[in-house]
């Protein structure tokens, strides 16, 4: 099952799912989506008549990357499928690396990370700026965490759902992007198998990225409250 939280994508998601279903035919998709101005509804309810493995739900009164994670989490786990995996949906994140993902959780990970910052991985059209920001908000996260993942901010990983189901209580500061690290820091807490698997990032060529200062601000805080 393939997680894909969205709010005004329409324009991605229109060539991101066909794609999916074209390399991985027998696969199923949940979009949560934010209620987006874009006409991702319209687009969605397409997808559902065309798709036999696609669903969408379109959460109304309810924002932000955290929440949305939660609620497919939530799906994931009462779905019966017995992996997860979750993507972008901006073209970020390569349909191809999925089987890389599930190979590796078919052989015992219980959580896997395509992660940027490992041997044969990447980052394509980012600014030194950019760059930057992300390197010390994960060297920020594994110092403070004690975690020894490179990539802890990747949003393009993997979940064996039973694994999953054992953490998602104990998920507490998920509003923000930084659910991305303390779900890897609850797998962690419980003792559970951590695996990362190289992918190169690109930058997003349609519509405009949520990573605001706030944001980062927020990243760092609750990165510290998870600690205490």
């Amino acid at each position: 099952m393939i997680l894909l939280p969205t709010y005004n994508e329409r324009d991605n998601l229109s060539i991101l799912i066909p794609q999916i279903f074209r390399e991985y035919p027998n696969i199923s998709i949940l979009v949560i989506d934010d209620d987006s101005r874009d006409g991702t509804a319209e687009l969605l309810k397409g997808f559902s008549m065309e798709f036999q493995g696609f669903r969408y739900i379109i959460r109304k009164g309810e924002r932000g990357l955290g929440t949305a994670l939660l609620r497919g989490y939530e799906e994931a786990i009462k779905s019966g499928y017995k992996y997860l995996i979750q993507m972008d949906a901006d073209l970020q994140h390569d349909p191809k690396y999925i089987r890389d993902i599930l190979d590796r959780l078919m052989v015992g990970c219980d959580l896997v990370i395509a992660s940027r910052y490992v041997r044969g991985g990447g980052i394509e059209g980012w600014s030194f700026t950019r760059r930057l920001i992300s390197r010390v908000a994960n060297i920020y996260g594994r110092l403070v965490l004690g975690i020894d993942i490179k990539d802890l901010t990747s949003g393009f990983r993997g979940f064996n759902i039973e694994s999953l189901g054992k953490v998602f209580n104990k998920i507490k500061y998920s509003r923000g992007y930084v659910i991305q690290v303390e779900v890897v820091y609850r797998f962690k807490e419980a003792g559970m198998k951590i695996c990362e698997v190289p992918f190169i990032f690109r930058e997003r060529k349609r519509g405009k990225s949520k990573l605001g200062f706030s944001t980062i601000l927020e990243f760092f805080i609750n990165i510290l409250r998870l600690k205490l």
